[in-house]
């Protein structure tokens, strides 16, 4: 199973490449809520990316793992070190649907889901991709 690095990657918030990443995540978050409900024993690490506003009025979308569906709000734990100072790693946080922005499971050891990471991914592959997508993405 390949790492995804934790690292902060700024993004403006009207940038259409990212933005469309987001809505297909949206799009077929039932994949994922099916595949999380009855997990087949292939399919393993649920994880939702959420956003979270922070006090100078940005954002930040953070990956959670460990999480439940079953509170209201669903909770999950965040799974990376947030810029967003008034949150934690480790710390268990409430969201809405409305805060989601991604979601990712592995099965058979692939990445299913993953929209803005695949995005990210690929452009770093890429000789000079993640430079020149960081370019059209990061709010200068």
């Amino acid at each position: 199973m390949r790492e995804i690095e934790d690292e902060i990657v700024t993004v403006c918030g009207n940038n259409d490449t990212m933005n469309d990443a987001i809505s297909e995540a949206r799009a077929s978050i039932s994949q994922f809520l099916d595949a999380f409900k009855s997990p087949k024993p292939n399919q393993t690490h649920f994880y939702i990316k959420a956003r979270f506003d922070d006090e100078n009025g940005g954002a930040e979308h953070i990956w959670l793992a460990d999480l439940d569906f079953k509170t209201k709000p669903a909770t999950g734990v965040i799974s990376n070190e947030p810029a967003i100072r008034t949150l934690s790693y480790l710390e268990r946080v409430p969201f809405l649907p409305d805060q989601i922005s991604d979601w990712m499971y592995y099965e058979n050891g692939r990445l299913v889901g993953g929209y803005t990471t695949k995005l990210l991914l690929r452009a770093k592959s890429k000789e000079g991709g993640l430079r020149n997508l960081l370019k059209s993405l990061v709010k200068m």
